[in-house]
């Protein structure tokens, strides 16, 4: 049971770093293209009387510039940390199938897994202080086209729940650092 356990959470985490891979190739594909259609002039006059029009928001050049820029490197940063999350956490998984519990490798990817969920974790912070710095306008645009959903603004669990998958992680790595220093001294007894 604990083999198959291990083989489908590595199966899962080899999917889910295939997804990730697709997603930064689409989000660089769809970041060339809207950065050619924001240089366009007269495309970006449109949107800009569409998003006026529709919602009662003005945007300048610039803002529609930051705009296309911060999200999709968000989103780009966000698919990398994720990506290397399932890489390290197939590596400690193969660790764990050899048995390889305290060694210097596996506290290595801990540490590494720490740290990309880390960066995953604060990306999120700042995408939701972005949300809130400017709720009133996806507040305005979720009504208009996805009913309310501010309800996510309000309670953002992806962010509570990173910080608590950050302590846990956090406490899994001193327990494994613990663990091999006491393998070193039985190591050194013996």
């Amino acid at each position: 049971m604990r083999k198959f356990i291990l083989n489908l959470l590595s199966v899962v985490a080899w999917i889910y770093q295939a997804v990730c891979v697709l997603s930064i190739v689409m989000s660089v594909v769809v970041t060339g293209f809207m950065i050619f259609v924001v240089s366009q002039p007269d495309i970006r006059t449109e949107v800009q009387k569409g998003f006026h029009q529709e919602i009662g928001v003005s945007m300048s050049n610039s803002t529609m510039w930051w705009i296309t820029v911060g999200l999709f490197g968000f989103m780009f940063v966000g698919f990398f940390a994720q990506f290397f999350i399932c890489h390290y956490a197939r590596a400690i998984i193969k660790n764990i199938k050899q048995e390889i519990y305290f060694a210097l490798n596996t506290l290595q990817y801990l540490k590494r897994l720490l740290i990309s969920v880390a960066v995953y974790v604060g990306f999120t912070v700042v995408y939701y202080i972005i949300i809130f710095c400017n709720f009133a306008t996806f507040s305005a645009m979720s009504k208009r086209y996805a009913g309310d959903v501010t309800s996510n603004f309000l309670y953002p669990s992806s962010i509570t729940n990173g910080l608590l998958f950050l302590a846990v992680l956090y406490v899994v790595y001193l327990v494994f650092k613990y663990g091999m220093k006491v393998q070193e001294d039985a190591d050194s007894i013996i």
